[in-house]
Formats: C-alpha cells, structure tokens, sequence
C-alpha cells in the first residue's frame, strides 16, 4: 500500500495540466499607458487636417462631427485617469473608452491612403491594443465584448485569501488523511507540504503585486502548484480538505483569468463577465 501511495503522490506533477502566465500589466503599467494614451491622441488631434475634423463621424449615440468626436474621448481618457486606482480597475471606464476609439478607428480606415494624421493614428491603435488586451478584449472592440481586469488590490487580495485558504488545507489534509490506514506518516507530511508550499507560493504573489512588480512568474508557480494537489485531492477520499479546496479553487481561477492563465495546449481564457 505504501508503494501506491508514493506513486500517487508522485505521480502529481506528472499529472497535472501546467499553467503558463501571462506577463500581467500592473496598475503603474495601466496608469503610464494611459498617459501615453492622451499624449497620442493630441499628436492625433494636431495632425487632422481641418476639413476632415468637420467631418461625420457615427459614435454609440449618433452622429457627430470629429472635432467633437475627439474631445469626447479626451474627457474619457481623463475620467479613467481620475477613476483607476489599486480597489478599482475602471473597467466600464476602458470599455466606454475602447468602443470610442473602435469609431474612431472605422472612420478613419475609410479615409484615402496616406491621409493626414494616419501614422499618428496608426501609433495610437498600437496603444489601444495594448490596453485592451490587458482587459482581455480586441481593439478594434467587438460588440458584445467583455472588458475585465483585476486591479493590484483585487489580484492581492485574491492571493491573500489563497494563503489563508491553503493554511486550513494543510489541517483538513493532514486530519483526513490520518484516517486513512494506506497512507504512511511520510507520504501524509508529504503532502501536507505541498499545502504549505501553495501557502507560501500566495504570499509571495501577494506580495509582488502589493511592490507593483512584474509578477507572471509567481503566479505560474501558483497555479502550478495548485494544479498538483488538485489533482492528489480529486483522486482520493480527502472530504474536509475538498471542501475547503472548493473555495480556494474559486480564487485560483481569478487569478487564471488576471494572469491570462493558458493550459498546456496553449490558447488564452478569456475573463469573466462582471
């Protein structure tokens, strides 16, 4: 029996599905793009030849001039600056804000080659992009899109919960296991091991994204190690410590969705609506 055991607890990382994250733009990165967005949208602005400023545009409530066009998305540009902070991500503000520019965007493709203002455009829309993939959405913006991202406050706390979470798994495994007669004192340490080790892997996520650092490395060894006891925890009779798995796994998939987790075949989840 002892030899099963060691192969089933082995065999874990052999099992499981990595997950490989996503270099996750943090709230300073989102901040500095969005500066660097209204500074393209003035060189934009500049470059617009009058006569094409007076033309007519079609926006979400009609039809508009440019010029006007224009201004409108300056205003939301500064309400997102104003709005985003650690506890709130704006995420309404950047869809109101990539729809715009998806108008913006269509108009100004049906203008002739070479048009006044298109390389200013054409290096705006690369800003665009960037920031509508950190809400995990396309620019131009498809309609129905959903436009989510976690703030640095909500990703920590999420991280938090996990180690506070995995501190109680590391009890309920140990007491569930105990009861069963297969598994040896060492295998049971084992495991329990790898439950402090998810605790620790939390923490130290927690702790990147509380500094504002470049964090995709500590939440692949999150999910990664997630993936492990997830795995030894469906395939044995752990009651107390599935339960209490059930409300970490919540998280972790959070935290997927923040990070853009891809399983092993690859392709990116997109977020939850919210």
């Amino acid at each position: 029996m002892r030899v099963m055991c060691v192969v089933s607890i082995v065999s874990i990382a052999v099992v499981a599905s990595p997950a490989f994250a996503a270099d996750r733009l943090t709230d300073r990165d989102v901040k500095e793009l969005v500066a660097r967005i209204e500074q393209g949208r003035d060189r934009f602005d500049d470059a617009l030849d009058g006569k094409l400023k007076r033309s007519i545009v079609r926006g979400r409530s009609g039809e508009v001039n440019v010029n006007d066009f224009l201004n409108d998305f300056q205003e939301n540009i500064d309400r997102l600056e104003e709005r985003l902070s650690p506890e709130y991500a704006a995420s309404a503000e950047v869809a109101t804000l990539l729809s715009q520019g998806s108008g913006i965007d269509r108009f100004f493709r049906q203008q002739p080659p070479g048009t006044r203002g298109e390389s200013e455009w054409n290096r705006l829309a690369v800003d665009l992009k960037t920031l509508a993939a950190a809400y995990g959405a396309d620019f131009p913006l498809p309609d129905g899109a959903t436009v989510r991202r976690m703030g640095d406050g909500e990703v920590a706390a999420a991280a938090d919960e996990v180690a506070r979470s995995a501190d109680r798994l590391k009890k309920s495994l140990n007491n569930d296991l105990k009861k069963d007669r297969t598994v040896q004192k060492t295998d049971r340490e084992a495991i329990v091991r790898e439950a402090d080790q998810l605790s620790k892997d939390a923490k130290a996520l927690r702790g990147r994204v509380r500094e504002g650092m470049p964090s995709s490395a500590e939440a692949d060894r999150l999910l990664s190690q997630a993936a492990k006891l997830q795995t030894f925890i469906e395939g044995r009779q752990v009651p107390t410590a599935a339960d209490d798995w059930a409300g970490i796994s919540a998280r972790l998939q959070e935290l997927a969705d923040a990070y853009g987790a891809r399983s092993g075949e690859g392709g990116r989840r997109n977020p939850p609506s919210r």
